[in-house]
């Protein structure tokens, strides 16, 4: 299992909820009356079902029981927001703060190509991004299950990327024992054709 950035914990009388920033979680925390202090969010204990069921809109998991993360390919995207950022599958892909500043990418964001940058007017600026292909890091599995996100993989512009799993010792050293074999052969092989 990876390290999981999403969780929700019982502290005292309180529930803790860590998370990426995810400006839907923000809105509908707030309406739960929700408080941002040492680095996480904070909630009286007697609403914790309303909690869940908010983490699992934004998140597809609560964090209670540990997930695995993937990857997600995003190919050939366009998209702009006023006065804030452009967001994708609840993560922020570029932020601006005023029609001069440019962008700057959002937490786990690897960018390929194409272009991310403010524009619009003084007043009334955006963030721009367009036609970028770019690696969403450490996204949860469970979040594949969210409805936008699924829409994305069948229609072809977003592509889950699976970690490799580790391997372990002993099936290492039976493939170093095959391919020694295999080459024992080839090398006699290769003295008896001289």
């Amino acid at each position: 299992m990876t390290m999981c950035k999403i969780s929700l914990t019982i502290v005292d009388d309180k529930v803790k909820v860590e998370s990426p920033y995810n400006n839907e979680f923000v809105n509908r925390a707030r309406n739960l009356r929700g408080t941002w202090k040492e680095g996480a969010w904070w909630f009286d204990d007697s609403i914790i079902d309303y909690v869940r069921e908010l983490m699992t809109d934004c998140f597809g998991t609560t964090g209670e029981v540990p997930y695995d993360e993937c990857e997600l390919l995003v190919s050939n995207f366009s998209d702009f927001s006023g006065r804030s950022p452009v967001v994708l599958f609840g993560r922020t892909i570029a932020r601006a703060y005023g029609r001069d500043s440019g962008a700057k990418l959002g937490d786990d964001i690897i960018f390929i190509s194409g272009k991310y940058d403010s524009g619009g007017s003084v007043r009334n600026w955006r963030t721009e991004v367009e036609d970028a292909t770019f690696i969403i890091k450490n996204f949860p599995i469970p979040s594949l299950e969210l409805p936008k996100v699924k829409a994305a993989i069948k229609e072809g512009w977003c592509e889950v990327k699976y970690p490799k799993k580790k391997r372990k010792a002993e099936d290492i050293q039976a493939d170093i024992d095959k391919y020694k074999a295999i080459l024992s052969e080839l090398e006699k092989e290769l003295n008896d054709a001289q």
